[in-house]
């Protein structure tokens, strides 16, 4: 799946032109797997829709955009289902705060962010499924990879990293993720809600020295497209190829300041630091300082 890479809130509609093409020669990908929405206050209201890699749930309130003024982001949890081992806490806390930095960014798009007190709307994720990346197989492809990248282009683009050449990873142990999100009013009301699956791609996404790498690409991609479902009400997985704006490339890659300032409590986008260590396959928590401070709840 091709993406802008972000921290990493990829572009999705960016990605996807190329990716079609791709996966007709390497059908290599991570297991997709939607769950029952347990953690939800209701899963009755679903229609379905997917993509490339990537299936959902979801249901809106079509007049939400225009009953709604601020929003507030409790941070993403862990569900008892995903407690065990594999992951360590500072793992799951990037991964976790990937999902909530790139729902901050698109949410902030047409609402404004609180960080305490009431809003008209808040929001909650939970982790509910991760399939780890096989951390060898990974490693057989990320020589290769930085060889090409450095050797070819420099830059920003549509690959995991402007301007990369994408190598195809060992399709084994591809990583996996599924997410569960509701929109509550002030009334206790679900405005909106997602169950969103989606697998790492054996040609586009990054490979790296690290077993969480792959679901904390997927938390990315799921915070845009639920919080640009909130903001637009429509549905992620059908829209148009979009170039990405200048303020997204500034915010989301470059790690510059978020247009909300509340926004900053999930901390900025590795940045360059972020574009070198994917050349050369660092895990996340090199790069990646996470939220800058623990937002309120």
């Amino acid at each position: 799946m091709l993406r802008l890479q972000t921290s990493r809130p990829p572009v999705r509609a960016a990605r996807l032109s190329l990716a079609v093409a791709a996966l007709g020669l390497l059908a290599g990908c991570g297991d997709v797997v939607l769950t029952d929405g347990r953690s939800l206050s209701r899963s009755d209201q679903f229609a379905t829709s997917d993509a490339v890699a990537s299936e959902s749930k979801l249901f809106i309130d079509p007049t939400l955009p225009t009953t709604v003024r601020t929003v507030r982001i409790v941070p993403t949890v862990f569900t008892e289902a995903v407690s065990g081992p594999g992951l360590n806490a500072v793992e799951r806390r990037l991964i976790a705060n990937a999902a909530d930095r790139a729902l901050c960014y698109d949410l902030s798009l047409r609402y404004d962010i609180v960080s305490s007190g009431r809003a008209d709307l808040t929001v909650r994720s939970a982790i509910t499924r991760i399939d780890l990346t096989n951390v060898p197989a990974a490693g057989a492809t990320i020589g290769a990879s930085a060889a090409i990248s450095i050797a070819g282009q420099v830059g920003v683009g549509f690959a995991n990293t402007v301007g990369k050449i994408p190598v195809p990873r060992v399709p084994i142990g591809l990583g996996s993720l599924t997410i569960e999100a509701e929109a509550l009013d002030a009334r206790n009301r679900q405005r909106a809600a997602m169950i969103w699956g989606g697998a790492a791609n054996a040609f586009t996404n990054q490979a790296r020295f690290s077993a969480a790498s792959d679901a904390y690409d997927l938390a990315g991609e799921f915070g845009q497209d639920f919080g640009s479902y909130l903001a637009t009400t429509k549905d992620p997985f059908r829209g148009e190829l979009q170039i990405p704006t200048y303020d997204r490339v500034r915010i989301t890659t470059l790690g510059e300041a978020p247009l909300d300032p509340d926004c900053d409590a999930f901390g900025r986008a590795p940045g360059v630091d972020g574009i070198v260590g994917d050349l050369i396959g660092l895990p996340p928590d090199w790069t990646d300082r996470g939220p800058a401070a623990v937002p309120t709840r």
